[in-house]
């Protein structure tokens, strides 16, 4: 399985990477798991088998959200079920190279299932606890304000535009008229976002306003003169314990099985040797 998934990531590579990224919604948590997703002669795709194989993907690709990936991932489930019952009709379900693979793959999932229950009985909730409490201390709540802007590209034309929304004229309709950039057909909405999403002189005018205010002045960066309107200020809470928890688990869990992974091994009888048969000392010493 783990080999299959890799080529089903590459395979998703290709076929993922031109296609649009959705927001991810909790949509894959409302489908049926028996909802049949393919029929494959005469073999049943569930819909649960579908987002089992999804849960198993590299993350880059669980970012993009299930609803985005699974016409791809679906397609080459479907393509492995055929390679597969191919493989069988030519009886490959008993030749020697498959019985070694399938041996192989028994190993590494034995491997893989006691580390993952060893790591799971290691990791107590007041680690998980100190390991929040120390991500809160670290990235305390943001910031964000939601802005307009209007992109020009000479002083002149900026200052004409802060007097025109100083007499009343509405922002937006001036940003679809006047700005050049690719806000401007939105109005020139940006939306909501951090101090560090913007370059410097842009973030330190936006920030430095209350909700419906505008630059008195142009403000100019690489890209040209802008005229910033603020519509409204939030600030971010922190993300619950419960939010974090699987993120924690699998922070702590990393350290954990390597830890695990180690002291088993120096308990155990295990004789290494160099290229040239002489004994060699163990890499992650004696301690």
């Amino acid at each position: 399985m783990t080999r299959i998934l890799s080529m089903l990531a590459v395979l998703l590579a290709l076929a993922v990477a031109g296609a649009p990224i959705h927001p991810r919604t909790a949509e894959a948590q409302s489908l049926d798991p028996d909802a049949v997703a393919a029929e494959v002669e005469g073999k049943t795709i569930t819909m649960g088998e579908v987002h089992r194989a999804f849960r198993d993907l590299p993350r880059q690709y669980q970012q993009q959200g299930f609803g985005a990936v699974y016409p791809a991932l679906l397609e080459r489930i479907v393509q492995q079920e055929v390679l597969m019952k191919r493989g069988r009709d030519a009886g490959l379900a008993d030749d020697p190279e498959v019985e070694e693979r399938v041996e192989e793959l028994r190993d590494q999932v034995i491997h893989d299932v006691y580390l993952s229950r060893r790591v799971e009985e290691a990791i107590t909730d007041e680690e998980l606890r100190a390991e929040y409490d120390r991500f809160i201390a670290e990235n305390p709540p943001r910031e964000e304000v939601k802005a307009r802007h209007i992109l020009v590209d000479s002083e002149a034309k900026a200052r004409d535009i802060i007097q025109q929304v100083t007499d009343g004229a509405d922002f937006a309709t001036l940003a679809k008229e006047s700005s050049t950039g690719p806000s401007g057909e939105n109005g020139g909405d940006l939306g909501w976002f951090t101090h560090d999403a913007m370059v410097p002189a842009f973030a330190e005018a936006a920030f430095g306003l209350q909700p419906n205010t505008f630059t008195a002045d142009p403000i100019q960066t690489e890209f040209g003169w802008h005229v910033i309107l603020v519509e409204d200020r939030r600030t971010v809470p922190s993300p619950t314990f419960e939010e974090m928890r699987p993120r924690l688990v699998e922070r702590l869990g990393q350290e954990i099985a390597f830890k695990v992974s180690n002291d088993m091994t120096k308990q155990a009888d295990v004789q290494r040797f160099n290229l040239d048969g002489e004994p060699m000392e163990s890499p992650i010493g004696d301690q």
